[in-house]
C-alpha cells in the first residue's frame, strides 16, 4: 500500500508536469492583469463586464474570457492614427488554403486557369470562351488589387483593444461529421462473380434473346442488375414481389465547421459600466460587419477576424476545447429582455441581453484535436 510520502511525491509531479504544460502555452498567449492598464499589450479598460471581472480577491474565480480582434490591413480602420495594433501576434487556425501562404502570383494564375477551363469547356461557344478569357483577366485584376504582403493569405493586423467578459453559464461544445449512403451493389457484384461473370451478365441484360443460365451468386447478381438497371425493372419488381438490395453504406463526407453561442446578460452597475457595455456591444457590431475596399463600393473587405481565449488566473486555461480563429455570423440586442423597456435616468437601459454566434474557420482534424481543439 502506498505511503502517504509517496501519494505526495505522485501529486507534486503531476502539479510540476501540469506548470511546465502551462508555462508553455504562457508565452504570446498570456493575458494578465497589467494588460489593463494604457501601457500593456493590450487594452480592454472599457472593453470588459463586468468592471471588477479581474478584481484580486477572485470573486469570479479568476476564469474570463477574451475575445482579440483581427483585422485586414485593407481596412481603413487602420488609417485611423488613434487605432493601436499588436506586432507579432500568435495567429490561430484560419483555415488550410490560408496556411499553403500561397504567393499573389499563383493566385492570379489559379484564377487565370479557372478562366481558361471555363472557356474551354463550352466547345465552339462563343460566350464561352469571352466568360473564360473574363476570368482569366479577372485573376489579373484581383492580383493588381492585393496590399503588397508577399503572401496571399489575408494578412491581418491585431487590434490593441480587446474584449473580456466573464464565461458564460452555458458553454458546451458540439463536434460533428458528414456522413451519407453510398450504392455500393455493382460494386460488389463485380467482386462476386469476378469480371467474367459480371460481362456475361451484362451482356445477356442487352440481349433478352442471349440464352444464358445463371447459377448461385451469378442467378442472384443478374437478378439484381435486372431488377435495378434493365428497362422495366421496376415493374418486374412489382409482379414477382423482388426488389434488389443496394447494398449501401456509410461513406465519410466531410468535418462540420464547429458554432458556439455566447450568451450574456448585462446589468449595469453604474455609469462606468454602462459604458462599458455600449462600447463592447458596438464593437462586436462593428466588426463582425465588412466594409466597401473604394469608393466604388464593388468590393467588400471581409469582416474581421476573432481569436477566443479562455483564461484562468491569467494563463490560457487548457482543461476545456480551445478556438481555431472565427466569425461572429449572428448577433442578438435584446433591450427588452423582461418584456418591458426599461431605463435609468440618461436612457440607458437597465438590462441588455446579448447572443453571438461564432464560427470557426477551420475543419478539425485529428492532429488538431491532439492540440486540443
Amino acid at each position: 500500500m502506498a505511503s502517504q510520502a509517496d501519494i505526495r511525491r505522485v501529486d507534486n509531479s503531476i502539479d510540476n508536469a501540469k506548470k511546465n504544460l502551462y508555462e508553455s502555452r504562457r508565452g504570446p498567449d498570456a493575458f494578465d492583469k497589467r494588460s489593463m492598464k494604457s501601457d500593456g499589450k493590450y487594452s480592454i479598460s472599457q472593453h470588459v463586464y463586468p468592471d471588477d471581472l479581474m478584481s484580486d480577491d477572485l470573486r469570479y474565480g479568476g476564469n474570463y474570457v477574451v475575445f482579440y480582434i483581427n483585422v485586414s490591413v485593407d481596412s481603413k480602420l487602420l488609417d485611423d492614427k488613434t487605432v493601436k495594433t499588436v506586432a507579432d501576434f500568435p495567429p490561430r487556425d484560419g483555415g488550410d488554403f490560408r496556411a499553403q501562404e500561397i504567393s499573389k502570383s499563383s493566385l492570379a494564375i489559379g484564377s487565370a486557369a479557372q478562366g481558361a477551363i471555363a472557356g474551354g469547356l463550352v466547345k465552339g461557344d462563343i460566350t464561352g470562351a469571352v466568360a473564360g478569357a473574363a476570368l482569366a483577366g479577372g485573376g489579373i485584376a484581383i492580383a493588381s488589387t492585393m496590399t503588397d504582403a508577399p503572401k496571399a493569405t489575408r494578412p491581418q493586423k491585431r487590434l490593441k483593444t480587446a474584449i473580456a467578459l466573464h464565461v458564460p453559464t452555458q458553454l458546451s461544445v458540439k463536434y460533428g461529421m458528414q456522413w451519407g449512403e453510398e450504392d455500393t451493389a455493382v460494386t460488389a457484384a463485380m467482386a462476386a462473380v469476378g469480371k467474367s461473370g459480371y460481362e456475361a451478365i451484362i451482356a445477356a441484360l442487352k440481349d433478352s434473346e442471349a440464352n444464358q443460365k445463371f447459377v448461385g451468386t451469378s442467378q442472384a447478381v443478374a437478378t439484381s442488375l435486372a431488377l435495378s438497371k434493365a428497362p422495366g425493372g421496376g415493374a418486374a419488381s412489382v409482379g414477382l414481389g423482388l426488389t434488389p438490395n443496394p447494398k449501401k453504406e456509410q461513406a465519410f463526407k466531410s468535418v462540420d465547421f464547429r458554432t458556439f453561442s455566447f450568451d450574456y446578460q448585462f446589468f449595469p452597475r453604474d455609469v462606468g459600466e454602462a459604458k462599458n457595455v455600449l462600447n463592447i456591444i458596438k464593437t462586436f457590431k462593428y466588426h463582425m460587419h465588412p466594409e466597401f475596399k473604394d469608393d466604388n463600393n464593388f468590393v467588400y473587405v471581409y469582416p474581421s477576424e476573432f481569436d477566443i481565449f479562455y483564461y484562468n488566473n491569467g494563463m490560457e486555461n487548457l482543461n476545456i476545447h480551445r478556438h481555431t480563429s472565427c466569425v461572429l455570423e449572428t448577433m442578438n440586442v435584446n433591450y427588452t429582455p423582461n418584456g418591458n423597456f426599461n431605463t435609468f435616468a440618461n436612457g440607458m437601459p437597465t438590462q441588455i441581453n446579448v447572443s453571438l454566434q461564432f464560427k470557426e474557420l477551420a475543419l478539425l482534424t485529428k492532429d488538431k484535436i491532439q492540440d486540443g481543439l
